[in-house]
């Protein structure tokens, strides 16, 4: 185990010796570095504020060890706990050199830990709210043990009245032990000011169960990369992703199903829809390693383009060295469908209420999987009202 100080020490080096990304870069040939505000050469960037909540668990599950709370209060009552976990899903395979600078500096965040053989049955809520900039570094780390159970809903957002231009450079570690079972819904609205660089990592050991819902609504420009690494026999892991973008937002996703265990499963299935100038760059890697035999990997990409301007790409990626394995993947990228927007508007409705329709069904599949009644429905009246705006204000549709 790396001691944290050891880390950090590491981290700032490796930080500094790293080149600053350039557009020639393969990670940043659709995004281009140029977008992200500078930071200062050869020191620690000054921090921003952001505060941290939660929900606090019920006393039973206090009593039963069940921690959620700030990563400074939880170092500071259990650092063997947080020794034990922090900084400790290793090198992501992108956003190296943002992520060393996130595991040099990096203080506060959440942390959330439930012991082995402990069910969580309501599901948890915690957020992260940015107040000023130039830059936050929050941390989240997750800890499932074994034969655990435990839903998070975990929100990323701007404080009211926010205008300050705030770059996150955010880092979410997870591990789901043997029998353990996560659902874990990151859901991000930041506000137009802010760009985020966000690495998620998560480790799955035998026969854990993942459930990782992704919904991206906000920031100028976000670029992510969520890691997945399969590590004991029997993994499964469901990766779903709702992405809404308009004006001139720019998402930019990779994502790795890294297979490194037998009869392992994983299925990926991102769901983006874009209007006026938005655009979305997506690449997914499955990697499926030679002890990973009778592994099962899916991997899947649709976007609906609401706007003439609105553009997105997608790469599917796959690296595979088992010679027992399934591994398939899918990509769609398109407008409206003029056939139901056609039917639809015979029966009377309009065209806006046509497209509302259709992108409420486009992403049906993936609400309906989202494990907390009140979120779904929250989530759909927010996507038709996000919808609605671009609408209204007269941008072209293709309906």
């Amino acid at each position: 185990m790396l001691m944290v100080e050891d880390v950090r020490k590491t981290a700032w080096e490796r930080y500094e010796s790293l080149p600053w990304p350039v557009r020639t870069d393969e990670e940043w040939r659709r995004t281009d570095p140029k977008l992200l505000p500078a930071l200062p050469a050869g020191e620690k960037p000054k921090e921003g504020a952001f505060q941290t909540g939660w929900e606090t668990p019920a006393p039973e599950l206090i009593r039963s060890g069940v921690i959620l709370t700030d990563l400074a209060t939880a170092t500071k009552q259990f650092p063997d706990l947080v020794q034990e976990y922090l900084f400790q899903t290793g090198e992501p395979g992108q956003l190296k050199k943002f992520v060393a600078l996130h595991q040099a500096v990096a203080q506060q965040g959440l942390f959330c830990y439930v012991p082995d053989g402990v069910k969580v049955e309501l599901p948890l809520r915690s957020w992260i709210e940015a107040i000023s900039g130039p830059a936050i570094f929050p941390h989240l780390a997750i800890v499932v043990g074994k034969d655990s159970e435990l839903t998070l809903v975990d929100e990323r957002r701007s404080a009211p009245g926010a205008a300050e231009p705030v770059l996150s450079n955010e880092m979410a570690e997870i591990f789901v032990g043997a029998g353990g079972r996560l659902r874990y819904v990151h859901l991000q609205r930041w506000n137009s000011a802010t760009t985020e660089l966000f690495t998620q990592r998560a480790i799955l050991e035998k026969e854990a169960q993942f459930l990782n819902i992704t919904v991206g609504l906000g920031s100028k420009l976000s670029k992510a990369n969520v890691e997945t690494l399969l590590r004991g026999p029997g993994a499964h892991a469901d990766l779903l992703g709702i992405f809404f973008g308009a004006g001139k937002q720019h998402f930019d996703f990779h994502t790795l199903q890294d297979h490194q265990a037998p009869n392992t499963f994983s299925d990926l299935l991102y769901k983006c829809a874009l209007a006026d100038q938005a655009e979305l760059v997506y690449t997914g890697l499955i990697r499926i390693a030679k002890q990973a035999q009778k592994s099962n990997a899916y991997q899947a990409n649709r976007n609906l383009l609401l706007s003439q301007g609105a553009k997105a790409d997608s790469i599917p990626m796959l690296e595979i060295e088992a010679d027992d394995v399934r591994c398939t993947h899918g990509v769609a990228v398109g407008p409206v469908d003029e056939e139901q927007a056609f039917y639809l508007m015979s029966r009377g409705l309009s065209a806006t209420e046509s497209e509302r329709l259709i992108v409420e069904g486009f992403f049906e599949q993936i609400l309906k999987r989202i494990p907390v009644g009140d979120l779904r429905e929250q989530l759909a009246e927010e996507i038709v009202t996000r919808l609605s705006t671009h609408t209204e204000t007269g941008k072209e549709t293709l309906t």
